[in-house]
């Protein structure tokens, strides 16, 4: 076959296939009368019939996909019949994402504590930042500043207290939220 018959071989093949695909969507989208689950069931249609193809021929790839499809938009309603239908929302709905106030409290309170964090003396802020935001044991904390371990506890302490006398300051309890 030379390179022109294929070209227009493989042209027709395409054309076909699209108006395999538009008869298809028709098909289904006339049975569910929705779109995109449509679009769906047609995009499973032929994820199927290539999965069939890798092990056995297919005669008639036209039926083949109907039968499928079919098949799909049965499954489709047999679902959707198991689930139960309620007409009402759920009053308990929860949304994952923190409330608008919620936002509000979290960024004052960080400003607020980085404020704070700016005004401690600096070994503090130092021993308090490597021991609760990096996580390093006391007693490498300990080592790398030449310091005790008991004080590099009394520090870490004194952090704390130091940050919840801000908050309180402000008027915003330390461990509790807005």
């Amino acid at each position: 076959m030379n390179e022109i018959t294929a070209i227009s071989a493989r042209r027709r093949a395409d054309g076909e296939d699209a108006e395999l695909r538009r008869a298809l969507q028709r098909f289904v989208e006339g049975r569910l009368r929705d779109r995109v689950e449509g679009e769906d069931i047609v995009q499973e249609t032929y994820v199927r019939l290539y999965d069939y193809r890798r092990t056995r021929p297919v005669a008639d790839v036209g039926a083949f996909c109907f039968a499928i499809a079919r098949n799909l938009v049965h499954d489709h309603f047999r679902r959707h019949k198991a689930q139960p239908a309620t007409g009402e929302l759920a009053e308990d709905l929860v949304c994952p994402q923190p409330r608008a106030e919620e936002i509000l409290d979290y960024r004052q309170r960080v400003e607020i504590l980085v404020r704070a964090l700016k005004v401690m003396p600096a070994l503090r802020r130092e021993v308090f930042l490597r021991r609760r935001l990096d996580g390093i044991a006391t007693s490498t904390i300990a080592t790398d500043l030449d310091l005790s371990v008991a004080a590099v506890e009394k520090h870490c302490s004194r952090a704390l207290a130091d940050l919840r006398a801000a908050l309180e300051r402000r008027g915003l309890p330390a461990g509790a939220r807005a």
